[in-house]
């Protein structure tokens, strides 16, 4: 074990039952409200006009993004990409560098359940898909993880890049709902999921790099984790690009 500052006495983590018992608690009670107690108080009303809401609702998303990325840049710059130092050797300059940062994605990714609440408000149930609410039940549950029970660099990058993208996508959104008339300016949707097919595969390819080069590997659950569900988005994510761009283009063209 290293001389330098114990892990614990700069941050108390709660057990790994604690965190998901948490973590659990907020992912039903997301599923109940969009799944079951939203849809059926919007049955018989009318959607709401929420344009106003949604558009500041983005903005902000967007600048907390590029907060988020910019504190994880800032983190990398001056420690690496890849951790040299595991949790029980953390000295406190470090630790505290990567910290604030996670603590801004923990509240993100809890922010980001509210695009639903949003769909299912305006009865855009289309748009409540299976994809759709998984990606933010496992992101919410995973952020519980990483802040409360494991806030170390391994997952720095997952981090990193995945603001990078958030901040590209709210841009697109705060843009869409402007109106018809900014239209021209949202040409890029298809290279968005794109950009999100590509991040999904950076990541899968830096945790197998990682974990096996680092001298601070995560364990195997949680890198089995990790790799598993970025690899079911990966799927999930392609089917919808097959979907959206080459199946209705097909069908199109007969």
């Amino acid at each position: 074990m290293g001389t330098g500052i114990r892990y614990e006495d700069i941050y108390a983590t709660w057990t790994l039952a604690q965190t998901l018992t948490a973590a659990g608690s907020i992912s039903v009670l997301y599923l109940l409200i969009v799944i079951k107690f939203l849809p059926s108080y919007m049955k018989n009303r009318k959607p709401y006009n929420l344009k106003s809401i949604i558009f500041l609702y983005n903005v902000v998303q967007v600048l907390l993004s590029a907060y988020n990325f910019y504190l994880f840049v800032a983190h990398t710059l001056q420690y690496g990409l890849f951790p040299s130092k595991c949790w029980y050797e953390a000295n406190m300059p470090m630790m505290k560098s990567i910290l604030e940062p996670i603590m801004w994605y923990f509240i993100a990714k809890h922010l980001d359940l509210l695009d639903t609440i949003f769909f299912v408000l305006r009865k855009k149930f289309n748009q409540v898909t299976f994809l759709h609410v998984y990606h933010h039940f496992v992101m919410a549950t995973w952020g519980w993880i990483y802040y409360i029970y494991f806030p170390t660099d391994i997952y720095l990058f997952v981090a990193m890049i995945n603001c990078f993208v958030h901040v590209i996508m709210y841009t697109y959104y705060a843009l869409a709902c402007l109106g018809p008339e900014y239209a021209k300016y949202i040409w890029w949707k298809k290279y968005l999921t794109t950009l999100q097919l590509t991040q999904f595969l950076l990541i899968i390819c830096y945790l197998v790099y990682q974990n096996k080069t680092s001298p601070c590997s995560s364990s195997d659950l949680r890198h089995w984790y990790g790799v598993g569900s970025i690899a079911i988005f990966f799927i999930l994510f392609m089917n919808f690009y097959i979907r959206s761009y080459f199946t209705k283009k097909i069908a199109k063209d007969k």
